[in-house]
């Protein structure tokens, strides 16, 4: 019976490495575009007081912030996880915020965003002489 749990517990911990391996299905630079469109298009629609707009590009940028968040997980730099922990609830409280129609609420949380990838960016990645950007865990 002892064979049979170290056994078990042998396989669940092979799947999770494996699903862990997986979840990062998208170069790390895929994201971050996805992560600056969107960015963008969330503040034309706070500017446009389009509420509704607003409640779906900040639910997608969450969900791009836990791809941030999977991509650092095995770096163990964890100010890069922190940032992208914080940046996922900031985007929910955006949502919240438009829901609420206070968007001069979302702008502010929209501006703290801003910030906090400029911190991140300044912090983890060099330009290299291609013009291109290499990680610094």
């Amino acid at each position: 019976m002892n064979k049979a749990i170290i056994s078990t517990i042998g396989v669940c911990l092979v799947a999770a490495v494996g699903i862990n391996l997986l979840a990062q299905t998208r170069p790390y630079d895929q994201i971050m575009k996805d992560v600056g469109a969107t960015f963008a298009a969330l503040k034309k629609d706070i500017d446009s007081k389009a509420e509704q707009d607003a409640q779906q590009d900040a639910t997608k940028l969450s969900a791009l912030f836990k791809e941030v968040e999977t991509f650092w997980m095995p770096l163990r730099s964890k100010e890069a996880l922190e940032h992208a922990k914080n940046m996922q609830g900031i985007a929910q409280n955006i949502v919240g915020a438009a829901k609420a129609d206070d968007l001069k609420r979302a702008d502010t949380l929209y501006a703290g965003i801003g910030k906090t990838c400029k911190a991140c960016h300044d912090r983890h990645r060099v330009q290299m002489p291609d013009k291109s950007f290499k990680i610094r865990p």
